[in-house]
């Protein structure tokens, strides 16, 4: 079990250290946590076991900074929602969710490993990931669907944190299905991100008549 520990935001780690990530990254991707090894981080990042060390406190550390990065690559794409031209929640919802399913198909890598976690966590892992890897951005996603309600624009009775959760869980299912939807019948969005998220908005905009 992953114990908590504090450890220092991507952005901030030495060139050293984010090869060190890299390289975890896709290891933990491939094999999750407990069937990788320092040693065999070690090995490929062509580093010393007490190199990774030096930058990671632990394995726990250094697995909860590959998290953070992948979960801080995906969330960018709500910062890119709020600078275009444009005031109104509901269409920062929509340049969203467009950009945050962009972003999860470009960064491959980082959406296998949270999806991989979060099918294999344990009660305790899922409560840590939770407060400490995902909260940031689902609170994003809350205060934006908030801000829309404030406007009148999504209606009262709707629950903020369920719309959250659909508009990321729903792009988190095209990652994990593209592969066999392209190959369903009378599917049409398999091949195009955008008709597919232009299509989940315009169905959570207007609900089922």
């Amino acid at each position: 079990m992953i114990q908590a520990e504090q450890s220092s935001p991507p952005s901030e780690l030495s060139p050293g250290a984010q090869g060190i990530l890299k390289i975890a990254e896709a290891l933990f991707a491939e094999k999750g946590f407990d069937a990788v090894s320092l040693n065999q981080i070690a090995m490929h990042a062509q580093v010393s076991k007490a190199n990774i060390f030096h930058h990671f406190k632990s394995k726990e550390a250094l697995y909860l900074s590959v998290l953070k990065g992948a979960c801080t690559r995906s969330a960018a794409a709500l910062d890119v929602g709020k600078t275009r031209s444009t005031d109104n929640p509901l269409e920062q919802m929509e340049q969203f969710y467009l950009s945050h399913l962009q972003t999860i198909l470009s960064e491959s890598l980082s959406t296998q490993l949270i999806q991989r976690e979060l099918m294999e966590n344990s009660e305790q892992r899922g409560k840590q990931l939770a407060e400490e890897v995902f909260a940031d951005t689902f609170s994003k996603v809350v205060s934006l669907v908030n801000r829309a309600k404030a406007k009148g624009m999504v209606r009262e009775e709707i629950d903020p944190s369920l719309l959250a959760f659909l508009l990321l869980g729903s792009s988190g299912i095209f990652f994990e299905m593209r592969s066999v939807l392209k190959h369903l019948p009378d599917v049409h969005f398999a091949e195009s991100p955008e008709d597919y998220s232009a299509a989940v908005i315009d169905i959570l905009k207007n609900g089922f008549k």
